[in-house]
């Protein structure tokens, strides 16, 4: 009896032995797992970083840009460059970026956390579109008056914020680059007219004049003076250091800078009338295949052209039908650019918007930000307004430009500044800064998700108008109607081939505002479908959520889930958004 008792009893210890050995096994097996996912996330950031370093140092715009102090990331040693148009440079930049593609696929996917997941396929993604357009080099436009890069540098210039020291010498030293640099962009223009790529005539003309606007009175340009202002704002140099340095900085705007603009100006003069193709893109050899990229790589969704043709057209007949259902009057198209909103001090209506959003977004960072007005010489071509990224380490260097030839005293300029700050740029850039994202995600803006943001903003912003229920409406419906007709217009000029005269009878204007259209869409292919595709994924997206949640949706926690995803491809915010819901 007492055997089979001590039997039992020494089973049993057997059993409780076993039983702590198997859990001893299983938790040396977690121990084991988790320093393996431990090792495999630490080797993930350090493979982003390195890459994120890597891409930002090929420009020093995009050095200063995107980081304030470098020396903080590991960043001293870095080159004065602004990159290349070169055939070697870009086949170079592609094999990095192939070899950066298989190194990402090294990595076990699941060990991975959350965000870093995210990370790998906005970058997977990105990597997989962007060898897509390998063959297409002399397809892209450089120099188009709106977003080319004689366009865009004079304004980076302007706001270059000087940190410490190093940085006045790095600016001074950007300054020298610019003659070889646009000898190099004239290679490249050179080359798209040798193989019946250069801009049609009438976008020549309008880069040409952009130039000699900027080159006009050199010895008061705005750039010597924004360069005075913030040399005065720094504490860090003394009154020797600032006069050598504004006398060094004028010689070289003198001596480099607007020599190389009038270098530009005589060699796109002699190239003009080298255009073989003065229409949309599918007048190219493989147009369609290159546009289809565009629209990808401008809307980050994975619709094709004609999804978003199809999708465009049903709400510009649905925008028709309410706004005919409104009952208009013809005052009430004189009424509706009314606003309410006391509008001469830009700085009292964004505050009054970063009031107004409380309710439907969550709470940001109180930062500092800074209104500026384009300099006359750019305004012709400029964008009416445009917010400038801060670096991701100092994020009180928010500018918000303002251009007077297109602002206006009604309601648009109201949204514009919505779209601009609040809940536009402004706000999207700086809450999802202070998330504190890995700094490669610094890398993709994605102009669907950043502009179909900003219209969605301004959309919204007429509600914080003070505006009655059918003004709301029609402004609403005016501006999505605008935005579904330069869509298709850009559509049919660029992807199904529309002539001047397809367009105007399309459009139903005079002649003058047609050519206007027209040209504006050769030379800014899909640039529209940014801001008008990218906000109908935010709508589909916000619908298909009220739907699935029924009385749970939350639209402020809808809009916090989609500014802390931030910058990606919509159709990876669909599939977090699937998961976002699921967990509610």
């Amino acid at each position: 009896m007492k055997k089979k008792t001590l039997n039992h009893t020494l089973c049993r210890r057997s059993i409780a032995l076993l039983l702590t050995l198997s859990l001893s096994l299983t938790s040396l097996t977690a121990c084991k797992s988790g320093k393996k996912a431990e090792a495999e996330q630490e080797r993930f950031d350090s493979f982003t970083n390195e890459v994120f370093a890597s891409d930002i140092t090929e420009n020093i715009m995009n050095l200063h840009w995107t980081l304030a102090f470098p020396e903080n990331f590991g960043i001293e040693d870095y080159e004065i460059s602004f990159g290349s148009f070169s055939k070697e440079y870009e086949e170079e930049s592609y094999r990095e970026l192939r070899d950066m593609m298989k190194d990402l696929k090294e990595f076990d996917y699941d060990l991975l956390t959350e965000q870093q997941k995210l990370t790998y396929d906005i970058l997977r993604t990105y990597g997989e579109d962007n060898l897509k357009t390998e063959d297409f080099r002399l397809y892209y436009d450089y120099l188009s008056p709106t977003n080319g890069v004689q366009s865009y540098l004079p304004t980076l210039l302007a706001e270059y914020k000087f940190y410490k020291k190093q940085d006045v010498a790095d600016y001074l030293d950007t300054l020298r680059l610019f003659p070889d640099y646009f000898k190099d962009l004239i290679a490249f223009e050179q080359e798209q007219a040798d193989n019946g790529f250069f801009m049609p005539d009438f976008e020549a003309d309008k880069v040409i004049d952009q130039c000699q606007l900027f080159m006009e009175d050199p010895e008061n340009h705005y750039l010597i003076d924004s360069f005075n202002l913030r040399l005065e704002e720094t504490d860090f140099l003394t009154e020797e250091e600032k006069e050598g340095y504004r006398a060094e900085n004028k010689e070289l705007l003198l001596g480099s800078v607007i020599p190389a603009y009038g270098y530009l100006v005589d060699e796109l003069a002699k190239l003009k009338g080298s255009a073989e193709n003065d229409a949309g893109l599918c007048y190219f050899d493989n147009g369609r295949e290159f546009y289809e990229l565009l629209v990808r790589d401008s809307t980050g969704s994975d619709k094709s052209v004609e999804e978003f043709e199809e999708l465009i057209l049903t709400n510009l007949q649905n925008d028709l039908e309410t706004i005919w259902e409104l009952g208009l009057e013809e005052e009430d198209f004189d009424l509706m650019m009314e606003c309410p909103v006391e509008l001469e001090d830009p700085y009292t209506v964004l505050n009054q918007l970063k009031e107004g959003i409380t309710a439907d977004f969550p709470a940001s960072s109180e930062l500092p930000f800074k209104v500026s007005y384009v300099p006359a010489s750019m305004e012709e071509y400029m964008n009416p307004a445009y917010y400038i990224l801060p670096p991701i380490d100092y994020l009180e260097n928010n500018a918000i430009y303002i251009n007077n030839k297109h602002s206006s005293d009604d309601i648009e300029q109201f949204v514009t500044l919505a779209h601009e700050g609040f809940p536009g740029h402004l706000y999207q850039t700086t809450y999802f800064y202070g998330k504190e994202p890995s700094p490669i995600r610094k890398l993709f803006g994605f102009s669907g998700y950043t502009e179909g943001w900003g219209t969605y903003a301004e959309i919204y912003a007429y509600r914080l108008a003070g505006l009655d229920e059918k003004m709301l409406r029609l402004n609403e419906l005016n501006k999505t109607y605008t935005l579904a007709l330069y869509c298709l217009t850009d559509i049919g000029i660029n992807y199904e081939g529309w002539t001047f005269e397809d367009t105007q009878e399309f459009l139903g204007v005079d002649e003058e505002t047609c050519r206007e259209v027209y040209e504006m869409m050769v030379e800014e292919p899909a640039l529209y479908l940014a801001y008008y595709g990218g906000y109908l994924e935010f709508v589909e997206l916000r619908d298909k959520a009220e739907e699935t949640l029924g009385d749970k949706f939350d639209l402020k926690e809808f809009h916090t889930f989609l500014l802390d995803i931030g910058p990606a491809q919509f159709e990876i915010i669909e599939e977090r958004m699937e998961e976002w819901m699921k967990e509610l």
